[in-house]
């Protein structure tokens, strides 16, 4: 988890970066001894975790996390405090842990559990990679459509990032060769009828939406190699690998996305250029 921690006390923020260097579920990508400081940090760079203090200049932790949460409701936000008396403050804003100090290393493991299995209840069940060859997963599992033209159907809602699609752009680009008659038109409606039959047995048909002639996908719930770059500009060594191959590598249509990300990410281009 990408993890902020936020505390103006300098031993105590030395003290949990140690105890937590050796846990790999903690991403540890900022920390500040000011509270106005990891708002901004927060507004730019995505944060799914966060330890804080209470008490701190400009603007106390309490408040802070109340922001934090309109950037993203699904952070998982624990405080650490030594004054008892705030834990009733943490519980009437809802937060999801408190640990008093002087903590030591059993009492972070807790709060990291804690977050993994609040992490859990909002993690994406659609997992979508598109670096590389294009693949689905659902709860980690492959995900098959049966159909080609509805897996490449998905892959071009997926590419449009969200955006609607209308009947003709997909038959351009899934049937190019074809006239724009009743057959195609069939053939785009049997790929849209096996998207909604696979993703409904999934429970995950809000994810595809089919309406008047437009499809697209619901961006927000799915999670996707592709978005997560173009809101962070970075890359793990795994995607870079993965991109280095291409970018859904088996449609021609996607061509073009590398031009792009090549601007992005600098260090594409000298692969590309070889």
């Amino acid at each position: 988890m990408k993890t902020i921690l936020v505390d103006d006390e300098l031993l105590s923020m030395q003290q949990f970066e140690e105890e937590c260097c050796d846990i790999n579920e903690i991403e540890l990508v900022g920390t500040f001894d000011n509270a106005l400081d990891a708002l901004e940090y927060a507004k730019s760079n995505r944060v799914e975790f966060a330890i804080m203090d209470i008490e701190m200049p400009d603007m106390n932790g309490l408040e802070l996390g109340q922001e934090l949460k309109k950037l993203n409701p699904d952070m998982v936000i624990i405080y650490v405090t030594g004054y008892s008396r705030y834990v009733v403050d943490v519980m009437k804003i809802k937060a999801d842990y408190c640990i008093m100090k002087p903590y030591d290393r059993q009492d972070i493991l807790d709060a990291v559990y804690r977050a993994k299995l609040l992490s859990k209840r909002f993690r994406k069940r659609m997992r979508v990679q598109t670096f590389g060859r294009f693949e689905i997963f659902v709860d980690d599992q492959p995900l098959y459509f049966g159909n080609n033209k509805a897996r490449e159907l998905f892959a071009l809602c997926v590419h449009r990032e969200g955006e609607n699609v209308t009947m003709e752009q997909v038959v351009d680009e899934l049937w190019p060769d074809r006239p724009y008659d009743e057959k195609v038109k069939r053939l785009y409606r049997k790929a849209i009828g096996a998207i909604q039959d696979v993703l409904e047995a999934h429970g995950l048909s809000e994810v595809f939406v089919n309406k008047r002639g437009n499809c697209h996908v619901e961006r927000e719930k799915i999670e996707c190699d592709l978005y997560t770059f173009l809101e962070e500009k970075t890359l793990t060594d795994v995607q870079l690998n993965r991109l280095r191959e291409g970018y859904m590598i088996d449609y021609e249509w996607a061509e073009s996305r590398i031009m792009q990300l090549m601007d992005m990410y600098p260090e594409l281009e000298d692969y590309y250029c070889e």
